[in-house]
């Protein structure tokens, strides 16, 4: 009698224990959902990032739609939104809506003044001597959302730019130069002779290919899916 009475007080305990331990385990569960679905899409833009600069280097022109097509392809899940279809080249097709970003740049390392770009122009009006200059840049996808951790190689300003993303004058262009944050980083990572690597020589070219993708669908509460970002050198 004492153990049915005992047992009786106590109904609906296990209830009040699940309901106090849900709190601490159901936004860990969440949280755990949110982090899983990002890493699958960190895989899935990793390896169109990596295509993408594959084929850049191998001579695709990203300015052209049938390429920027390509790309939509690769990045099927990420939203990456291209508009209408346009002839010729669009170094810009940023007036896009979706979930996605790809940002395409070439980048050329300037020598001293005494070096082979600069001869053209005299030494003394070699304004990018011993810096990284942008040679060209694509960019297509959705443009707002680009920023300084989604374009961490910056883009060129004020430059003279054909519709295919070349920059000219890049030599003697003050705006063709990488500004100050991206230029210290890019050198810090090819100019050195560190470990057996030897700094880039007067007109060595790197390619590189950006994509960002944000994930709105993977935000629940306060549990934010911020979005995934790649970037691969050649």
């Amino acid at each position: 009698m004492t153990a049915e009475r005992r047992r009786a007080k106590q109904s609906g305990q296990e209830i009040v224990e699940f309901g106090l331990m849900a709190v601490f385990y159901v936004p860990l569960l969440l949280g755990a959902f949110v982090t899983g679905m990002n890493l699958i899409r960190s895989i899935q833009i990793n390896q169109a990032c990596r295509d993408l600069d594959d084929m850049y280097i191998h001579g695709a022109y990203f300015s052209t739609y049938p390429m920027q097509q390509l790309a939509q392809r690769l990045a099927q899940g990420l939203n990456l939104q291209i508009g209408s279809s346009f002839s010729g080249n669009d170094n810009s097709n940023t007036d896009n809506g979706g979930d996605a970003l790809v940002t395409i740049t070439q980048i050329m390392w300037i020598g001293s003044v005494t070096s082979q770009s600069c001869a053209a122009y005299g030494a003394g009006n070699c304004t990018n001597h011993d810096s990284f200059v942008y040679t060209q840049q694509i960019q297509f996808g959705n443009g707002t959302l680009a920023d300084s951790s989604t374009v961490t190689i910056g883009s060129p300003t004020g430059v003279s730019m054909t519709d295919a993303g070349n920059i000219e004058d890049y030599v003697i262009d003050s705006h063709a130069k990488l500004a100050s944050a991206p230029q210290a980083a890019m050198q810090s990572l090819w100019q050195i002779n560190t470990n057996g690597q030897s700094p880039l020589r007067d007109g060595q070219v790197v390619y590189i290919a950006e994509f960002y993708a944000r994930s709105p669908g993977l935000s629940i509460g306060n549990l934010l899916g911020n979005g995934v970002y790649a970037r691969y050198f050649f």
